[in-house]
This record gives C-alpha cells, structure tokens and sequence, in this order.
C-alpha cells in the first residue's frame, strides 16, 4: 500500500491493478486514491456520467465488454478508466483478459477489486507483470487507530482517546463497521465537535460475539446470574436466543482449538495465527488463550454436544429457543471440574 501512495505521490501510476482482501473497506480506500489520482474524484455517482468511465460490479463478468472498453481509446480526453469488482475473474486463468492487461493502451488504466483471488495464474500474473498487484489484509490497531482520528478530523471533529478506545473495543478492527459506525455517530452530532465516550456507549452497539465472550467468562467464573444478565442484554439488542446458541457453539470451538493446541505447547501468538476465526489478533491473543484456561477439556466437548443437541430439539419443537440457550447457560454456570 505504501507502493500506491508513493505512485500516486511520484505521478506514476501503472495502467492496471489488482487489489484484493478480506480488508474491503482499506481496498476501497485505496482503490478511491487511485480514482481521485486519475479523474480528480472518488464519486462513483459521478464518474457514472464521464463517458470515459466504466464500472463493472459483480459475476459473471462480461469479459467481451471489459476487453473492448480496455482497447478502446478516450473520447476528447486523455484517459480512459475501468473498475471491475467482485467480479470472480480470477476464479480461472481468464487467458482473453489477461492477454489483453499485456497490450494496454497507454491511454487505459484498469482497478480489480475482489475479495479472494482462488487463481494466482493468467490474468493475476499479467496483472502483476505489467502493473501492481496488492494483498489487503487485516490492519494493525495503529493504522486503524489513525485512520479513525483522520477520518473524524476530515469532518470537523475530534474524538478523545477514551472513545476512540471504547468505539475499537466495540466493533473490533473490522474496517467496513467502524466506518458504518462513525458516519452515525458523527450524523447524530451535528454541529457539536467533541465525539465522547457516552457518544459512542449510547450508538454503537457492542458485537454478539464480545457478549457472548463476557457471557462464557461469566459462566466459566461460576456467576451464573452475570452470565445470565449479558444473555438478557443481547435479547434487549435483538439477538435471536438461536443464533445466541449458535455464537456459544461458536465459541466453544474456538476454545477447543486453543486448550488443543495450548496443551502441544504452542505460544498464544502462534495460536491466535493458526485459528481463522479470529480476526482481530491481538485481542486473541491477550484473551482467547486465558479463557480457555478456565475451562476443562470435557466441559468444552460436553457443552459442544450439548448445543447440538439443544439445536436438534429446538427444531423440533421439543422445547423453545430460548429454553435451550438458558438451560446451556444455567448448566455451564454451575457445572465446574477441576481444569
């Protein structure tokens, strides 16, 4: 990504990239840089009127198409710009695509944006040989952290550290929420320029999976009524009792995984890269490790079957959604072996 901002800084941009990632909200960022580098604006809406624009979004692609706006030159211009996302083009080699990204005028540049590149061979190599080709990937807390203050200052405002802490401690490093969750945040205050922790406490709503989290900690520290107060906070959030059941199993599995590999002597940061699940690394490691530390291996395996059994039944109608999550609750709360 440095490679895109010195490019751009240096005017020398290259007439085809591929930027691709489960980091989507970073890849629009710099796919938005580019933009702005090559037609003066990020505005989509806008760039839909310039007749030297073209977007295409979604599968399957119309390669055909791609490959006769790519050849063709700019009309009263200087150049002529392409974007195609999610287009799955590089679930094949797309031999007539990539042929064409070796044999670009010099007039068209071309912006891929996917989420998976399942093919590395055809197109993407064409790609990276004559153009620039970057894997987005989870963010450091720092760059997140300063995108956040560059973001709330590009809106007049400020945010203390304390809501900045509080707001990260929500959402998690997911980009793509962080974003939905400022643009509320800094609509609802207005003129006001201060964005405070009660800001953030009162609008964003804490992720299903950190409840659940506090929610087995409690469990596993005996406190059933705790335990049971985070369950009735996420019914008050709207959080379905089956899919509260479900992020428990979710859990579960994480902490076999953790107490599985803990026990084979792996360290918590070789164990936070090993389990996919998890995206934000860092707090992983600092908690993930630890609570499963206060579970035994059978009560993890015990529970596990236990939620699927519970599922079954509440399928069937043998006893209600919310009875089957309380009972695993209830349980777990009190039921304690030594680890």
């Amino acid at each position: 990504m440095e490679n895109i901002r010195e490019q751009i800084k240096q005017n020398n941009l290259k007439h085809a990239y591929l930027l691709y990632g489960p980091e989507q909200q970073v890849v629009k960022i710099y796919r938005n840089k580019l933009l702005t580098a090559l037609l003066g604006t990020d505005s989509i809406e806008t760039l839909k009127q310039d007749m030297n624009f073209s977007l295409f979004v979604g599968a399957p692609l119309d390669t055909s198409a791609v490959i006769e706006m790519a050849s063709s030159y700019p009309f009263l211009a200087e150049k002529r710009v392409i974007v195609v996302e999610n287009s799955k083009a590089f679930a094949g080699e797309n031999t007539a695509l990539a042929n064409c990204i070796k044999d670009l005028p010099e007039t068209t540049y071309i912006i891929f944006t996917e989420i998976d590149v399942p093919n590395k061979k055809g197109l993407f190599a064409a790609i990276k040989e004559v153009g620039y080709v970057t894997e987005i990937k989870e963010q450091p807390q720092p760059f997140i952290e300063n995108w956040v203050i560059r973001t709330v200052s590009d809106a007049g405002k400020k945010i203390s550290r304390g809501a900045l802490e509080t707001l990260l401690a929500r959402t998690g490093l997911d980009l793509m929420r962080i974003k939905n969750e400022l643009d509320k945040i800094i609509a609802y205050k207005g003129d006001e320029q201060d964005i405070k922790v009660e800001d953030v406490i009162a609008l964003v709503n804490e992720d299903p999976k950190d409840q659940v989290f506090k929610m087995i900690d409690a469990m596993s520290e005996k406190k059933v009524d705790s335990a049971m107060q985070y369950y009735f906070d996420m019914l008050e959030l709207k959080v379905s009792p089956q899919n509260i059941l479900r992020l428990i199993e979710r859990q579960m599995r994480i902490l076999y995984q953790v107490k599985d590999l803990r026990s084979k002597g792996f360290a918590a940061s070789a164990i936070a890269d090993s389990i996919k699940e998890i995206k934000n690394k860092q707090y992983f490691a600092n908690k993930y490790v630890s609570q499963a530390g206060k579970f035994s291996m059978k009560e993890i395996c015990d529970c596990l079957e236990d939620c699927v059994d519970l599922n079954l039944k509440s399928r069937t109608g043998a006893l209600t959604d919310r009875m089957a999550v309380e009972l695993i609750i209830v349980k777990y709360s009190k039921a304690v072996e030594k680890k």
